[in-house]
């Protein structure tokens, strides 16, 4: 649980009182990829604790509003062992969705994605009075895997739509999150983070560089 009064980095946001990632991607399937920090090496930062976590992050996306997040809640209460099935379901898409958007060749991660967007299709339901882009929904019946579908709905339309060439992954260190980058112009997940933190490592290294008209043991 995060205190009213602690500050959190740039990078992070406070949702229902838990620590979330902040959205970067401008696109929600490849935020979620960004649940996990450090894709690109260790240490990885796991933002999906909880299936609390997870219900905070896809009410917080827009995949679910308060009453269903509401009714998730009280349904892991009375079936935990669910709830943690649920939960490790959705890191697994999470792998695969990243795997799928990185690897053009990881024909196995495409069809995992594809396989819990099939999953999703049995489940949805096309509301008349939703926003466009958002009138589709996962049916109350699919019980605690909710979540997982609205994800995978969202997966599967990204992989649809998208020429993957404009996902790009993040080079910080210890980051590797996904971003769209459709002008091929972006390089960092946030330059305020770890673009400013690549600008500093390389002050630091040119300051501890000597340089050829120093003299010896300057």
């Amino acid at each position: 649980m995060v205190s009213g009064v602690q500050q959190l980095p740039r990078y992070q946001q406070a949702v229902d009182g838990l620590v979330l990632p902040a959205p970067v991607a401008t696109q929600p399937a490849l935020d979620f990829c960004n649940t996990l920090a450090g894709w690109n090496g260790e240490p990885r930062h796991e933002y999906l604790e909880s299936f609390d976590h997870l219900v905070a992050w896809t009410r917080d996306r827009g995949l679910a509003d308060e009453t269903s997040a509401a009714e998730l809640r009280q349904a892991a209460e009375r079936n935990p062992a669910a709830a943690r099935r649920a939960l490790e379901r959705a890191r697994s898409l999470r792998r695969s969705l990243y795997a799928a958007c990185t690897d053009p060749a990881d024909d196995a991660s495409w069809e995992a994605v594809g396989r819990e967007a099939r999953a999703a299709a049995v489940h949805a339901v096309l509301h008349r009075d939703g926003p466009p882009g958002q009138r589709w929904s996962i049916a109350a019946e699919a019980g605690l895997v909710r979540p997982v579908l609205e994800i995978a709905r969202e997966a599967g339309a990204l992989l649809a739509t998208i020429d993957l060439r404009q996902v790009k992954a993040c080079p910080g260190t210890g980051c590797g999150w996904l971003f769209l980058d459709p002008r091929g112009r972006r390089r960092w997940c946030t330059m305020a983070v770890c673009g400013n933190r690549a600008k500093a490592r390389r002050h630091v290294q040119r300051a501890r560089t000597p340089r050829p008209d120093d003299p010896p043991g300057a």
